[in-house]
């Protein structure tokens, strides 16, 4: 919606608005959006009205023409290369020193030779674009009416000098789409008294009633439906200033019936549209659905294949308009129409929004009848479209208006106190000033004693009970005065949950660790599982079917983050990415039964993978590659920030290689496991590899996570240590014979760690070497030999009883 504030003058006292951009703030804080402010005509200078009194041929260039032209005072030569003009025709003329859109300036200049005193003008250089033009007028000069007086300003004659504001309303405001119910806002928030049309009209001895039948046989979908009949009509332009009008209001003048037509509706917010009566067979119009397979070509030149649910009007014949949309072409008024048919109605809106959805069509009058029409007015409207064309001698009317009006709207009534409206917006607004408020947006109110009841007009349907006048209320009278206090009732801080702090901090770390978090979809195919090579049976098999899948690629929940990874490598490897470093903390989904009966668990997974390089080759440094330390180093980097001690063990993981897999276990429980992907997995997903991945199960961690770090004091006493190298059979493992030393080695052991193993000789065939070092400590004194050597004796015995690991000499 668009208003010019020169066209508002005439509805309410605008002298208050000395800057309209503040006033459009004002407009936009009181719940009236101005989208943009425009400002018409302050480029445009010295262009005057000029008749051409002759055109002669450029004696030097065969695409050029000499023009003189009547100017008023005198008479000037207009050098010009246009092609529409003629003898006789009315014309702006740019003439020496004028300014037009740009910054350019015209001087008296020669063209080819011949003094040029100005330059004739097209509609597009006054600001206009081809939307708001006329076919005609899109090329060459612009052609005024014959009726311009000549030597005029056209600046001012043409009213071009003006405010534009564009509105961008929320729905609820449909009231505010029409230069009446706008005035209101300017009239309330100006303090001003708004002015209404006087609407009157001379009828004649025809009656209407006679002339053309009406009926509604969809009363839900049309609530009113009226027609005026105009006789004698004279289809001709409308008026240089309703033109102007229209277009400062991005509608493009047709004919003074179309004209009059949009005009009242950007005026009273109440479409209309006009029939050709002679076309409408048997003189009647019905509100009535599409029958199937009926068509309609529409003003736009489309015909269009209509369905029961569309809503139409229609002849005795056939459709001949698209109910609050668009006409009919074969209905529509032309040069040779001699009676007219008017039309105001008040359509559902949701049936108008369907329908066009459906067609792709939407139009000026569609956007006000899907925010809904005050049916209360279509008299009115009708009224005001007569009076303007009876004004321009264009027409007579028939006498009355053929009215289907089955259920009138109720008149509403909200009663309330001051006090009610006080306490529910926080301010303390007299009774008076609260009364004059709504008197001005025309609620009438009533003063009952203490209680107030208002009339709630009927273009006001968004207003129901008493909180849409506190709204009203509060909005006119400031929101930036109302101010600001606590609630009264009882009001909880909100906090992080454990869950998400420690969501949170594992995200952290793989960031740190310079790995990207990645986002994919909840889906998942089942080929994926078996191309990681689960085995049939396994539990992430059983997953939830989805109804209605956004692709057949993805038709069950996922079970697993997995196959998300892996598309998203796929992806990567496709736009030659020679590095993937991802992660992804997300639910899986498993179901307790199968169909489902409730809920399926949602269980968070933290899985990542590495893949490529992870340096690049530098002059200082060769290329580095991830490999199955750097993954491990990840899951080490997560548990050691969480504060969980966990012990390592080989993992039978299937998707995970075999022989490159392990997993953190804590007190029976598997924290992660982690490895490189097995080979035949990444041949099914045909990526270039090797590719690492690991896979967090939170429920598991989130019970060991030490939410405050460990503490001990600082050792006071120097610690004591001893190495130990055993030739060990091939078949025992390290954490085998760790398990031994940290379960025999004592309370002074603090700590024990593989530091050599190795293979050959002279070590035996079928045996390893594997060296410890072993760090003793006391918090009581300094240690000697002899209180560490028990349990050195009895790691050493124990370890060849039990797993037959030699001590080796040297």
């Amino acid at each position: 919606m668009k208003s010019s504030l020169q066209w508002m003058k005439e509805y309410v006292r605008t002298d208050y608005i000395t800057d309209p951009q503040a006033f459009a703030d004002r407009l936009t804080i009181a719940g009236i959006p101005v989208e943009a402010v425009e400002t018409w005509g302050n480029e445009v200078k010295k262009v005057i009205s000029g008749k051409i009194l002759q055109i002669e041929k450029h004696p030097d260039a065969d695409k050029l023409t000499v023009c003189q032209v009547d100017m008023g005072e005198e008479t000037l030569q207009i050098v010009t290369g246009a092609k529409n003009i003629a003898v006789g025709n009315i014309v702006p003329v740019a003439v020496h020193g004028a300014h037009l859109p740009g910054g350019v300036k015209i001087k008296k200049s020669k063209l080819r030779g011949v003094p040029s005193f100005g330059m004739f003008c097209s509609a597009k250089e006054f600001g206009f674009d081809d939307s708001v033009l006329q076919p005609e007028e899109r090329e060459g000069i612009w052609i005024l009416p014959d009726t311009t007086p000549i030597g005029t300003d056209l600046v001012s004659y043409l009213g071009l000098e003006d405010v534009v504001y564009t509105y961008e309303l929320t729905p609820n405001r449909a009231d505010c789409f029409s230069m009446v119910g706008l005035s209101r806002e300017f009239a309330v928030l100006g303090k001003a008294c708004a002015r209404y049309p006087e609407i009157s009209v001379h009828e004649g001895e025809a009656e209407a009633a006679r002339m053309i039948r009406a009926a509604i046989e969809e009363p839900a979908l049309c609530s009113r439906y009226a027609v005026r009949v105009l006789t004698d009509v004279q289809v001709g332009p409308s008026p240089l200033w309703m033109q102007m009008r229209l277009r400062k209001s991005g509608v493009r003048p047709v004919n003074n019936i179309v004209d009059v037509t949009n005009y009242v509706m950007l005026e009273l917010g109440l479409p209309l549209h006009a029939y050709d009566y002679d076309k409408i067979h048997g003189h009647s119009l019905y509100v009535r659905r599409a029958r199937a397979g009926e068509t309609l070509k529409t003003l736009d030149e489309v015909t269009r294949k209509l369905t029961p649910s569309m809503l139409v009007i229609a002849d005795a014949d056939a459709p001949v308009c698209l109910a609050g949309i668009m006409g009919g072409a074969d209905a529509e008024v032309t040069a040779r129409t001699k009676t007219v048919v008017l039309e105001c109605a008040s359509f559902k809106g949701s049936d108008i929004r369907h329908t066009g959805r459906a067609l792709g069509l939407r139009s000026e009058a569609s956007a006000r009848f899907e925010r809904g029409v005050d049916a209360a007015c279509c008299r009115q409207a009708l009224d005001r479209c007569a009076q303007w064309l009876q004004q321009m001698s264009a027409c007579e009317t028939a006498k009355g208006i053929v009215d289907v009006y089955p259920q009138p709207e109720p008149v509403r009534k909200i009663s309330f106190t001051a006090a009610q409206i006080n306490d529910f917006l926080g301010t303390s607004m007299p009774p008076e000033e609260m009364t004059d408020l709504l008197r001005t947006l025309q609620f009438d109110p009533v003063r009952q004693g203490e209680t107030i009841v208002v009339t709630v007009p009927s273009y006001r349907g968004d207003c129901a009970e008493m909180a849409d006048i506190a709204e009203e209320v509060a909005r006119i009278y400031g929101y930036e005065r109302i101010p600001s206090t606590r609630p009264w009732s009882r009001v909880s801080e909100g906090t992080e949950s454990r869950e998400h702090a420690v969501r949170e901090k594992i995200s952290q770390i793989l960031s740190d660790c310079g790995l990207q978090e990645t986002v994919t979809f909840s889906f998942m195919n089942e080929k994926s599982l078996h191309r990681l090579q689960f085995p049939a049976g396994d539990d992430v098999y059983r997953a939830v079917p989805i109804l209605n899948p956004i692709t057949e690629e993805y038709p069950l929940l996922r079970t697993t983050l997995l196959p998300s990874l892996l598309d998203v490598l796929v992806r990567n490897q496709a736009v030659k990415n020679d590095r993937a470093a991802l992660y992804e903390i997300a639910a899986v989904y498993q179901p307790k039964a199968l169909p489902l009966t409730e809920q399926p668990s949602e269980n968070i997974r933290i899985a990542g993978l590495l893949y490529g390089k992870r340096l690049a080759p530098a002059w200082n440094r060769s290329e580095a590659t991830y490999d199955f330390y750097d993954v491990k180093g990840v899951v080490e980097a997560v548990l050691q920030g969480l504060g969980i001690a966990a012990t390592l063990q080989p993992s039978h993981f299937a998707p995970l290689h075999p022989g490159r897999a392990a997993a953190y276990v804590k007190d029976g429980q598997v924290l992660c496991r982690f490895g490189e992907l097995h080979p035949r997995a990444a041949e099914q997903y045909d990526v270039a590899g090797p590719v690492y991945l690991f896979d967090f199960d939170f429920a598991a961690i989130l019970p060991f996570v030490q939410d405050l770090p460990a503490y001990s004091k600082p050792a006071r006493f120097p610690a004591m240590s001893r190495d130990l190298a055993f030739l060990a059979p091939e078949s025992v493992t390290n954490r085998q014979i760790t398990d031994v030393i940290q379960q025999y080695g004592g309370s002074y052991l603090e700590r024990v760690s593989l530091f050599d193993l190795y293979q050959g000789a002279p070590v035996p065939q079928g045996y390893k070497s594997l060296a410890y070092s072993l760090v003793f400590r006391s918090p009581e004194g300094t240690l000697a030999d002899a209180d560490i050597q028990e349990a050195l004796d009895a790691i050493i015995a124990t370890l060849k009883v039990q797993l037959n690991c030699q001590l080796r000499e040297s």
